[in-house]
């Protein structure tokens, strides 16, 4: 493999972009999307320097989070600038998942929090759930769901949010108001040739602990209607954690979920499915250290996986891969960055460009700590 060059697609100090997805088109072009919130550093009276927690830490969640596409050209030059896709009128969109279907629609997939006061929070821990955020910052955020939005122009209009079924075994988010739609979700899905969709999610169940598991959501109808398909990968004993998986269909027809773990040293789990996500085997720990990862099928039949790595030195990696993942353990790693000032980065998604060519988007931090989205090409 041999790395081109790395460039910078979108950069604001205003703003912190992190977790994108790109999606190459049929005529050359390439949309990238990722998610934008308030960078509040910027109100800091001087420079954050390197060893200020600050510089390496700052909340995931805010309540004007919101999911951003830029376009590209062939030449991978920004032809389109950053515009928010149309809002979530009662919660914030976290993250984005592209999916480009076999009728040329393409399908988002996201989720939400729902920001409230921090001095309603005894109301919501009664519910028996969680939040997220700092009680002394004034906002807390509660889960809010996993959803789909579609486009059939290419990313010029989109749907209005479409949230996901229920998780089964998950008490309601507010006790006989919300279900608990979908899960989180954040990871490569699959169009299957018969042209079942299937998306991957993960949500924190109570019965081991609220360590999180990861599950499968189905739809048979283009994505009108979704249902939930299976637990993917799940710690009964509640040691570890599955989070963030992303999805493989190979060609002899196995289902491959690659994982991101809490509390099994950073390292992916792969679990497997003969029937399309109906049934998984047992997880297994790999040799692979990073996440979350992405896995992008080449025209030769191979894979290129890529993760982000949050040990020194901070950056992206990546391995080529046999087309049926046997070889994930023993492929030899490659380092695409390894210059990051900082563990908050990451979130690598790879498309194969018109010409052959891969371009892998990831989040970065600048020597300033501003998160911006950067892009690598490379020649397989």
């Amino acid at each position: 493999m041999q790395q081109i060059s790395d460039f910078v697609i979108y950069h604001d100090p205003k703003f912190y972009a992190a977790f994108p997805a790109a999606i190459s088109l049929d005529d050359s072009r390439i949309l990238v999307f990722f998610r934008r919130a308030r960078d509040l550093r910027r109100l800091q009276p001087a420079r954050i320097r390197a060893d200020d927690p600050c510089f390496s830490s700052i909340d995931h969640v805010d309540s004007r989070s919101e999911v951003v596409q830029i376009e590209l050209g062939p030449d991978l030059a920004v032809i389109a600038e950053a515009k928010g896709l149309p809002v979530n009128p009662e919660a914030a969109d976290q993250d984005a998942s592209v999916l480009a279907l076999r009728d040329g629609r393409l399908l988002l997939s996201g989720f939400s929090w729902y920001p409230f006061p921090a001095s309603h929070r005894h109301v919501v821990e009664s519910y028996g759930g969680g939040y997220s955020g700092d009680p002394e910052s004034g906002c807390l955020f509660m889960f809010w769901g996993g959803y789909t939005r579609s486009s059939a122009d290419a990313g010029r209009s989109w749907s209005p949010h479409r949230y996901l079924p229920p998780v089964p075994d998950l008490p309601d988010l507010v006790p006989g108001k919300r279900p608990h739609f979908g899960g989180a979700l954040r990871g490569r899905g699959v169009e299957a040739p018969d042209g079942t969709l299937l998306l991957p999610a993960y949500a924190a169940l109570p019965a081991n602990g609220y360590r999180h598991a990861g599950h499968l959501m189905a739809s048979r109808d283009g994505g009108e209607t979704w249902h939930f398909r299976a637990r993917m990968a799940v710690d009964p004993e509640g040691h570890g954690g599955f989070t963030e998986p992303a999805l493989h269909l190979t060609p002899s027809g196995r289902l491959l979920a690659l994982h991101r773990t809490v509390g099994l040293d950073d390292r992916l789990a792969v679990v497997e499915s003969e029937d399309l996500g109906e049934s998984w085997g047992p997880w297994r720990l790999s040799g692979v250290r990073g996440h979350p990862c992405d896995l992008q099928p080449l025209r030769d039949g191979r894979l290129l996986l890529v993760y982000g790595y949050r040990h020194k030195p901070y950056g992206i990696r990546a391995r080529i891969i046999d087309g049926e993942g046997r070889n994930l353990d023993s492929a030899d790693e490659i380092v695409i960055r390894d210059d990051g000032p900082s563990p908050d980065l990451g979130y690598p998604w790879a498309t194969e460009l018109a010409d052959g060519r891969v371009l892998v988007v990831y989040y970065l931090c600048d020597a300033l700590g501003t998160r911006h989205i950067a892009g690598s090409v490379l020649a397989i």
